[in-house]
């Protein structure tokens, strides 16, 4: 055997926070078909948290438009949370010019925005791009 194959395999952890069952199903399927990545799909904040806090994540891909809180808030809300370490963000919303996202964008706090309706290889281009920086 050779040494590269002795050498373990790094698996990109992707939590999607996305309330229409329908788009978060699509969208953790696609992302679980990529070799060496795992997709969780939170529908709200409150689940979102509570996978944050039990699984270290790599990628945070985050609908803007959620019920009762916004993308950016639950954003906000995990960055106060013990367990954060700096996960790429990619922010996505069907409406592009929301409030507060130039402003993430513009301070790093999300690496990317992707507009709704995505197309599934922007998508993976845009957590590929995040993931070998």
């Amino acid at each position: 055997m050779s040494e590269m194959s002795d050498m373990p395999t790094r698996t990109v952890a992707i939590l999607v926070v996305e309330d229409d069952p329908s788009v978060g199903e699509l969208l953790g399927t696609v992302l679980k078909d990529v070799p060496g990545w795992t997709a969780t799909v939170a529908h709200d904040a409150a689940m979102a948290r509570s996978v944050f806090q039990q699984v270290e994540i790599d990628v945070l891909v985050i609908d803007i438009n959620l019920p009762g809180i916004t993308g950016l808030e639950l954003l906000n809300q995990l960055r106060g949370e013990p367990t954060w370490r700096a996960p790429a963000v990619i922010l996505m919303s069907a409406v592009e010019d929301q409030p507060g996202v130039r402003e993430a964008l513009a301070t790093s706090t999300a690496a990317r925005f992707i507009a709704k309706p995505m197309n599934l290889d922007d998508l993976v281009g845009a957590i590929r791009e995040t993931v070998d920086r």
